[in-house]
């Protein structure tokens, strides 16, 4: 089975890494929280890692709104069951 779609449940300093690295990696990616303010500070977080990714020339804008393209922030826990592979999968793939 390929992964194509990942659920990260919460947004936090964690969390909003974890989300990265999968849209990164080309995944679609749903970033779910309990509370707004979370979920938008987890996408502030993001947005300026790869704003400064960017500036160092690590990654072209184009590449960062690819990026962000991919990432969905949510409060809806019905996203959690769209995602295709449980955690331990995930991680497993990302790791090797």
């Amino acid at each position: 089975m390929e992964i194509k779609k990942v659920c990260v449940l919460g947004a936090g300093l964690m969390g909003n890494g974890i989300a990265q690295v999968c849209a990164q990696a080309g995944y679609e990616v749903s970033m779910r929280d309990i509370e707004q303010r979370f979920v938008d500070g987890g996408m502030n977080t993001i947005k300026k890692n790869l704003s400064r990714d960017a500036e160092k020339g690590k990654i072209t804008k184009e590449q960062m709104d690819a990026i962000l393209g991919r990432i969905k922030p949510t409060l809806d826990m019905k996203e959690r069951q769209l995602a295709q592979m449980w955690w331990s999968k995930l991680l497993l793939k990302l790791w090797l």
